[in-house]
């Protein structure tokens, strides 16, 4: 089962991203999510259009992957709150580590599993900030979908890892692409986790 292998691999980064986020601190407050909303914005521009290319034809069917982009909803969330965008992150950093399907895979595990912990997040946020439906779709994810949606997801990478003539390595580089995924969440300079935040599932 590489789920579970992706999450207990994955651990360490997805800390270190949950942590830098942090959208769960009580102070959060409309300036700090603003940013996020646009560093969001940023990287998912860079990665959703090559995450997809990498799944190819049938691994984009298996997902509906025009159903589960995230550009349109941070771009709707950006425009209720007048945030102003930023360039997409260099595509250069998402093309050193995505390189095939199975990177690919890795990849979309994380953005998936952000969609899932999203939920938390945005009720957090609509109290915190007074937002009421404006300014959430992002983290609102798929709605009620979004619980179907994320078994339908794992249901999907087991049954291609399993069509693989050699799952480990299939597998493995999996694994890494969700770390290096991880990592675009935390810029280079911010300083490392010294211990496992509260769990908030804001991230896989």
């Amino acid at each position: 089962m590489i789920l579970p292998h992706l999450k207990s691999s994955t651990r360490e980064q997805h800390e270190r991203a949950e942590a830098h986020l942090n959208l769960m601190d009580p102070a959060l407050d409309r300036q700090r999510y603003g940013d996020v909303l646009r560093d969001m914005r940023s990287l998912y521009g860079a990665l959703e259009p090559r995450v997809g290319a990498g799944l190819g034809r049938a691994g984009r069917a298996a997902l509906d992957w025009p159903a589960r982009l995230k550009v349109p909803l941070l771009d709707r969330d950006m425009r209720d709150l007048n945030v102003t965008p930023a360039a997409d992150l260099d595509a250069g950093a998402v093309e050193a580590f995505l390189r095939d399907e199975a990177h690919a895979w890795g990849a979309a595990y994380v953005l998936e599993g952000a969609t899932l912990g999203g939920q938390l997040i945005r009720r957090h946020v609509a109290a915190r900030l007074g937002l009421e439906g404006a300014g959430t779709a992002f983290h609102g994810g798929y709605g009620p979908l979004t619980g179907p949606r994320w078994r339908a997801f794992g249901e999907a990478l087991e049954a291609r890892v399993a069509r693989d003539p050699d799952r480990a390595a299939f597998t493995e580089r999996a694994t890494d692409a969700a770390r290096r995924t991880f990592g675009l969440f935390v810029p280079p300079a911010a300083p490392a986790v010294r211990q496992a935040p509260p769990v908030t599932r804001s991230l896989t």
